[in-house]
């Protein structure tokens, strides 16, 4: 069993290296550090604990809230949808053609040694106090169900799936799809419901909406 070592500040999720080489997605969950506008330190200390042999030279960071980082404990929306970073880093220069980074990882990378000066402290409380929320609805897909998916998607089959903006998919590892669905701007609590809908409208299609179960086979 890997345990983590103390002061961990950040975990990141889900690292993507578009097909240019010339820049890096991924998600950041907060532990005892949040995210505002980031620093040159940060991104290059992000990059190295994603094994990212690279420097940065732009970013930006987004954020969002998703079920599919929700831990066991659900007691209200706030741990039914965590709070969460999208960060897109682009390179000073096209990464190189080969790396052992997969196009996804279903179990997050610890950051220990990094630490935004531009967020306070006292925005803390932000991270259970809010009401509205960007969100991003993220859905595993075997390979197989994908395409039946997308040809009901786009054909409005579930009177749910109008509630998406658009989306993002990724084939990874050639055996499966990961999808990442924008929803707009939810507020909380009143339209959870229609947040829970999207995702059951995705349930028939035997996919997996959150980290844990992917990891365990779903």
């Amino acid at each position: 069993m890997v345990y983590d070592r103390p002061n961990l500040q950040y975990k990141l999720w889900n690292p993507v290296i578009n097909s240019e080489r010339t820049e890096c997605s991924f998600d950041v969950i907060p532990n005892q550090r949040g995210l505002a506008s980031g620093t040159r330190e940060v991104m290059s200390e992000f990059l190295k604990c994603l094994n990212i042999e690279a420097e940065p030279q732009n970013w930006t960071i987004e954020q969002f809230c998703s079920a599919y980082y929700s831990s066991t404990c659900k007691d209200s929306y706030f741990d039914r949808h965590q709070l969460a970073w999208r960060v897109k880093v682009e390179f000073t220069k096209p990464y190189r053609e080969y790396s052992d980074l997969e196009l996804c990882l279903f179990q997050p990378i610890s950051v220990h040694d990094a630490d935004d000066d531009t967020w306070r402290e006292w925005e803390l409380g932000k991270w259970w106090e809010w009401t509205s929320m960007k969100y991003v609805a993220i859905v595993d897909f075997e390979l197989w169900k994908w395409s039946g998916f997308i040809e009901d998607f786009q054909s409005q089959k579930s009177p749910a799936f109008a509630l998406c903006q658009g989306f993002e998919s990724y084939l990874l590892g050639g055996l499966s799809y990961q999808a990442r669905f924008d929803l707009g701007v939810v507020h909380f609590p009143e339209q959870e419901t229609q947040v829970m809908d999207f995702l059951r409208a995705c349930e028939p299609y035997d996919v997996s909406t959150n980290w844990a179960t992917t990891m365990h086979g779903w």
